[in-house]
């Protein structure tokens, strides 16, 4: 059991989980709830990131979810971490086109002046949980979990291999997920699919419509850099060239 921050819900790893949605519901709000008291919180300087931090929410994770800690797993970099749970062809045998489900264990940083309240509370207030890292992304890391802890739980076998990745790096754009890519391509697998962080979902955002709208992303997250470049003829701001061959000067019109 984690300690408690004011206004926080406590949660026993112990609490059964029940056969309903609402039941399931409740016990992951408590998690994400838990995970979102420990703040971890990415930074571009290494020497400054809590690295305590991070070893406490894995250790949440472990206590939360341990038959999902019960399979084949390896760490990625200093906090990231991949699962394998296999499928139902052999053991020791990976499949090469496996699914591939992702989320982040790292926040933002906060300015504190911007929340009325801690954001780092995990309040649950009004069915729903308030701090850092609900949205993005450790309510995508609980919805994973729970699903497949639940789905271990019941004796579920997927058709084919499903690896989860959780990096650790990835509000700085960091290296976790560079280097699970190739720890897979070292065993070999190719993934069929792949399902990280999207959107959220949104009202009064697309127009023509007045409902909820779940917005899915189909486009990976990268960089760019653009050099735009332009020309022109010479001149002073107060007197605009207007249209003109280069190199040709006019006079500014007198009135």
């Amino acid at each position: 059991m984690l300690p408690d921050r004011p206004g926080a819900s406590s949660f026993t790893s112990s609490e059964p989980y029940g056969d309903g949605h609402a039941a399931a519901g409740h016990i992951a709000a408590a998690h994400l709830s838990s995970l979102v008291q420990i703040p971890t919180v990415s930074s571009w300087d290494p020497e400054d990131l809590d690295h305590e931090s991070f070893a406490r929410h894995r250790a949440a994770l472990a206590t939360f979810y341990p038959r999902v800690h019960a399979l084949q797993s390896e760490p990625v970099g200093e906090h990231g971490l991949l699962f394998r749970w296999p499928g139902r062809g052999r053991q020791d045998v990976l499949h090469p086109f496996p699914v591939v489900l992702m989320a982040h264990q790292d926040v933002a940083p906060v300015q504190e002046t911007d929340w009325p309240t801690n954001p780092f509370s995990g309040e649950i207030r009004d069915g729903v949980v308030h701090g850092r890292g609900t949205l993005d992304d450790k309510g995508g890391l609980v919805a994973v979990l729970d699903a497949v802890e639940t789905l271990l739980g019941d004796g579920f076998v997927p058709e084919r291999d499903v690896w989860l990745f959780f990096g650790a790096d990835q509000e700085v754009g960091g290296q976790s997920a560079e280097r699970a890519v190739r720890r897979l391509y070292e065993l070999g697998v190719r993934p069929w699919l792949v399902v990280d962080q999207g959107s959220g979902v949104v009202t009064d955002l697309v127009p023509g419509s007045d409902r909820q709208v779940a917005l899915v992303g189909v486009a990976e997250k990268g960089r760019v850099g653009i050099d735009l470049v332009t020309t022109d003829v010479g001149g002073h701001g107060a007197t605009p060239a207007g249209r003109r061959r280069p190199g040709a000067w006019a006079a500014p019109s007198r009135g």
